[in-house]
C-alpha cells in the first residue's frame, strides 16, 4: 500500500511513539456519547444520522451485505448522494465477498465513490490475504461518528433469524475525537487508491459539543508500528488493581496476553473473560478450549453466553477505563487487521458495559475446568491443532 500525506498525519495522530500505550492515548474532553447493545437500535440511529448529512458521509466496514439491512443503508446513502452529498465507501474485499455488486449500481450512478480494500490481485505477490480492514466507522459531516463491533447485515440487526441471536456493542460519538476517525478513514481511502480531494479541512478542526465524556481513539493496523493494541492490553492488565472484564468473541491472543491475564489474577485482581457460546468460526471456537484451562488454573474466571453469538469487543479496567471497538483478542486483530477502538476515561461507560455485558447477566454461565479436563483424547488433539492454527 502506498504512503500518502494523510498517512503521515495519521501516524502522528495515532501516536506512533516510543512511549508506553497509556501515554500515546490522547484523551480529549467534551464528547457526547450514546451506547447501543441492540443492532436494531444501532441501525436506526445510523439511518437517522445519514439522513441528516449535508456535506459528506464516510462509511468504512468489514462486512457489507446486500440483504434487507444492507439495502436500507445503501438506499439511504444513495438518497444523500443524489442530493449532492459526497458519499465515500470502503468495504473489505474478503469480509464482503457475499455482497451483490448490483446493489451498488444505484449508488455509483448517484455519484458515490466506492472502494474495495485489498482485493485479490492477479499479481499474487502483491496480495496480502491476511491484511484486512476490520474497522467499522461511519462519519457524518464531521459532526457525528459511529464505531464498534457491528457490521452491516441482517444477522447483526434481527433477533428472529434462524440460529442464535447476535449481540454486539456500538457507539455514537460527537466531539473532537471525530477528527482522528476522519484521519483513519482517509488513510485507508488513499491507500486503497481513492480519488484525491481537499481533505485537510476534515482533520484540522472539530465541531464544538457540550459533552461530559473524555475519549481517546486507539487504532492499529499492519501499516503502523506493530502490536500497539497488544501492548495496550498488557499494560492495562499490569496496571489493574481490582477488576478486569474482557469481552471477545474470538480468543487466541498469544503468550504475552495470556501471561498478563494470569499475572493479574495471581496478584489478587478479579479477572473475568466473557466469550461467545456460539461462534461463526468453528476452528476458533475449538481453539479456545486449548487456551482456557491454563487461565482457569491461575484463577481467571471464564464465562460464555450459550444463547447468543457474542460479537462485542469490550474491556473494563478497574471500573474507570473502558474500551469499545473492533479488536478481537486474537492474532488476526492484534497482528494483521486495521482496527479502531474508543477508550473512555469515565465510570459511566464502564458501568454501562458491566450492566449489559458483565458476568452477572443471568444468561452467562461459567466454564468449568473439570469439564474441560474430561475431554476425550481425539477432542484434545483437535483443540490443540486448532489452537496452533489460530496462533499463526
Amino acid at each position: 500500500m502506498r504512503r500518502t500525506p494523510i498517512a503521515r498525519w495519521t501516524e502522528q495522530a495515532a501516536g506512533r511513539l516510543q512511549s508506553g500505550p497509556r501515554e500515546i492515548l490522547r484523551f480529549q474532553p467534551d464528547h457526547r456519547i450514546e451506547l447501543f447493545h441492540r443492532g436494531s437500535e444501532t441501525l436506526e440511529s445510523m439511518l437517522e444520522a445519514i439522513g441528516s448529512a449535508r456535506e459528506h458521509v464516510h462509511l468504512e466496514t468489514y462486512i457489507l451485505r446486500s440483504d434487507e439491512s444492507g439495502r436500507r443503508i445503501l438506499d439511504a446513502l444513495e438518497a444523500r448522494a443524489r442530493d449532492g452529498v459526497a458519499v465515500r465507501i470502503i468495504f473489505d474485499a474478503v469480509g464482503s465477498y457475499r455482497l451483490d455488486r448490483q446493489a451498488l449500481a444505484g449508488l455509483s450512478r448517484a455519484g458515490a465513490e466506492i472502494l474495495r480494500f485489498n482485493p485479490p490481485s492477479r499479481w499474487l505477490w502483491r496480495f496480502k490475504p491476511r491484511q484486512r480492514d476490520h474497522r467499522k466507522i461511519l462519519l457524518i459531516d464531521g459532526r457525528i461518528g459511529f464505531l464498534g463491533g457491528m457490521n452491516i447485515g441482517d444477522e447483526y440487526v434481527h433477533e428472529d433469524l434462524n440460529g442464535p441471536t447476535w449481540r454486539d456493542a456500538h457507539a455514537r460519538l460527537e466531539g473532537p475525537a471525530l477528527v482522528e476517525l476522519q484521519a483513519l478513514f482517509l488513510e485507508n481511502w488513499f491507500r486503497s487508491g481513492g480519488e484525491s480531494f481537499d481533505w485537510r479541512s476534515l482533520v484540522t478542526g472539530s465541531s464544538e459539543v457540550d459533552g461530559d465524556r473524555s475519549v481517546a481513539i486507539l487504532a492499529d493496523g499492519p501499516m503502523y508500528r506493530r502490536r500497539r493494541l497488544r501492548r495496550f492490553f498488557v499494560d492495562e492488565l499490569q496496571r489493574a488493581e481490582s477488576h478486569v472484564l474482557l469481552v471477545s468473541p474470538y480468543f487466541a491472543p498469544g503468550s504475552r496476553v495470556l501471561d498478563a491475564l494470569e499475572a493479574a489474577s495471581e496478584r489478587g485482581v478479579l479477572v473475568e473473560l466473557l466469550l461467545a457460546g456460539h461462534s461463526d468460526h468453528p476452528l476458533l471456537r475449538r481453539a479456545v478450549r486449548e487456551f482456557i484451562p491454563r487461565l482457569l488454573k491461575h484463577g481467571v474466571k471464564v464465562y460464555e453466553d450459550p444463547r447468543r453469538m457474542m460479537h462485542a469487543k469490550l474491556a473494563v479496567f478497574d471500573d474507570s477505563l473502558a474500551v469499545l471497538g473492533t479488536s478481537n483478542l486474537d492474532r488476526q486483530s492484534l497482528d494483521h487487521s486495521c482496527e479502531v477502538n474508543a477508550v473512555f476515561e469515565d465510570p459511566q461507560t464502564s458501568k454501562w458495559i458491566l450492566e449489559h455485558f458483565g458476568t452477572n447477566v443471568h444468561e452467562v454461565v461459567p466454564i468449568d475446568l473439570a469439564t474441560l479436563e474430561r475431554r476425550r483424547p481425539w477432542t484434545r488433539w483437535a483443540d490443540r491443532a486448532a489452537a496452533y492454527w489460530a496462533r499463526l
